[in-house]
């Protein structure tokens, strides 16, 4: 697992960062719909009690499966 800090909106730009926190596997954002907008932000998941600030750990586990 890596971390990687994004300190600008050209650093979110370049990378298609949309928000913190964001998680990729294998470089793909799995919980993206396409509608979100590129900055530094902070980041909701909708999870099956509401919007909260991570997914939950069985999504995670779907995801990785």
């Amino acid at each position: 697992m890596a971390k990687v800090r994004v300190g600008s909106p050209e650093e979110a730009e370049e990378l298609g960062f949309i928000g913190s926190p964001t998680i990729r596997v294998a470089g793909v954002d799995p919980f993206a719909s396409g509608g979100e907008q590129v900055g530094l932000a902070c980041r909701v998941y909708a999870t099956p009690d509401g919007l909260r600030g991570s997914p939950t750990t069985a999504q995670l586990v779907e995801v990785l499966a």
